[in-house]
């Protein structure tokens, strides 16, 4: 904080009072960073650390008791020297972040109706940063997100969403530390009033996610570092010669030649000498190293996601692909519905407050029709019989621009119905149909076919599902 002096309004006796200060937008964070050289011994003792002090209650605490900053130098490194896990969260990220969700209100049957204007104002990078901050909640156990009511100029949207410095944050304490690990420097205190108004603690209650794919992430370091060296001892194919010289330096001449010709790749030898090239087949010791990656991928995988297929990996029978993938939208369904109680609980209330937002709106996920690029294609033949798909909808589902074909020219019984409008021919009829004019079933019939392949996509396909993501 910092003192303001002022004037009293009977002139003249100055008083000092308190004036808040956010705490990074003017006062800079310092965190130590260790990401190197991290083994499983170091995640043991950071679980250790953190149990030991849990029985300490936060209130009136004059010390540090939650002090996680060296917990999450080990989930980043996680996160920075593995590439699958990096790639789980990304597939996460995909399915929550983007043009997936709208503000609106709820009428008295439930049923949603959104609000364009005010879903406007919370699409962009900046809010973005709200909901990655949401989920990084789950993942790291806690996120504390700084907002303020300031509007951007130029996209006349809020212009400041941001999460704090996770290692000078004590969650459970709410204290943001300006030295991470130093309770001796300045400190601010987000439970007062003016920063509650401001700063949104996400508290998952526990040490998140990555507290059970870290030390995977830790075994899978030390396995792969075992199999580099493996491969280097193992994996170049035994150059064996055979010479029929007896002294040693003709045999050390031999060896410097066959060495030589490794990068050469050429060699003269004398006609009584053979060269082969003895090639390793894979050992029990190459397939446990595999064996032991591919299980810690599938588990990161698991633990995120809910599914490894989701993830790259391949099913071997069938089903499985539905399975895994019905597996996949109730995990994503449960991240959603999570990032949704927050929005509507903390951060939209606080945008309310700032006028930003007006009425009663509140934050929702689409739902929309999930389907394959087959079960596209399949439903539009069936849906082009009765109804007319425009082309603006071909392209956003396809990526396709198209044109009507002119069919003017083609012949057979074409002419103007009673209601004045064109009526196709029957060449027309059969290019665009793929059959007869007397073939045609009844508009009622039509009807019928759509309901039927609608339902046995909901029903049966692996890739539809009505409630499954956009």
């Amino acid at each position: 904080m910092v003192k303001k002096q002022n004037k009293d309004k009977n002139g003249g006796q100055e008083k000092s009072r308190a004036v808040e200060r956010p705490i990074t937008a003017t006062n800079e964070l310092f965190a130590r960073f260790n990401t190197t050289q991290k083994v499983i011994d170091d995640f043991v003792n950071e679980i250790i650390r953190h149990n030991r002090f849990r029985m300490y209650s936060s209130s009136n605490a004059r010390h540090i008791i939650d002090d996680r900053s060296r917990l999450i130098d080990l989930y980043e490194m996680a996160i920075d020297q593995d590439a699958h896990i990096r790639s789980v969260i990304e597939t996460l990220e995909s399915q929550i972040i983007g043009d997936r969700y709208s503000l609106g209100t709820y009428n008295k049957n439930g049923d949603f109706t959104i609000d364009k204007e005010q879903t406007e104002k919370i699409q962009g990078t900046v809010f973005e940063n709200a909901i990655r901050g949401i989920m990084e909640a789950k993942m790291y156990g806690y996120s504390l997100l700084e907002v303020f009511p300031e509007i951007d100029p130029y996209t006349k949207k809020l212009a400041h969403i941001k999460s704090v410095e996770r290692r000078n944050v004590l969650p459970n304490q709410g204290i943001v530390l300006q030295r991470a690990g130093d309770w001796n420097s300045k400190r601010w205190d987000i439970t007062s009033e003016w920063y509650r108004d401001r700063y949104i603690m996400i508290n998952s209650g526990g040490l998140g996610l990555f507290s059970t794919t870290t030390p995977l992430v830790l075994a899978k370091k030390f396995t792969f570092g075992s199999y580099v060296n493996f491969s280097h001892t193992y994996g170049m194919p035994i150059i064996h010669a055979k010479s029929n010289a007896t002294s040693r330096d003709s045999k050390q001449r031999m060896a410097d030649s066959v060495a030589n010709a490794v990068n050469d790749r050429i060699i003269v030898t004398n006609l009584d000498d053979t060269i082969d090239i003895k090639t390793m087949s894979i050992s029990n010791s190459e397939r446990i190293y595999l064996g032991i990656i591919e299980i810690v991928n599938r588990d990161i995988s698991n633990v995120v996601l809910g599914s490894e297929s989701m993830a790259g990996a391949t099913q071997s029978y069938v089903g499985s692909t539905k399975a895994h993938q019905d597996i996949f939208r109730d995990r994503i369904e449960v991240y959603r519905k999570y990032i949704e109680n927050h929005m509507n609980e903390q951060v939209i209330p606080r945008l309310k407050k700032f006028g930003y937002l007006t009425g009663d709106v509140q934050f929702k996920y689409n739902k929309t029709l999930e389907m394959s690029m087959d079960d596209k294609i399949n439903l539009l033949n069936v849906l082009e019989k009765s109804y007319t798909i425009p082309e603006e909808q071909i392209l956003t589902e396809f990526g396709m621009i198209v044109e009507k074909k002119d069919f003017s020219s083609g012949g057979g019984a074409g002419g103007t119905s009673s209601d004045g409008s064109r009526r196709m021919s029957d060449d027309e009829y059969y290019q665009r149909y793929g059959k007869h004019r007397e073939e045609t079933d009844s508009d009622t019939q039509n009807k019928k076919i759509i309901h039927n392949y609608i339902s046995k996509l909901r029903g049966q396909l692996p890739t539809v599902e009505t409630r499954g993501l956009e």
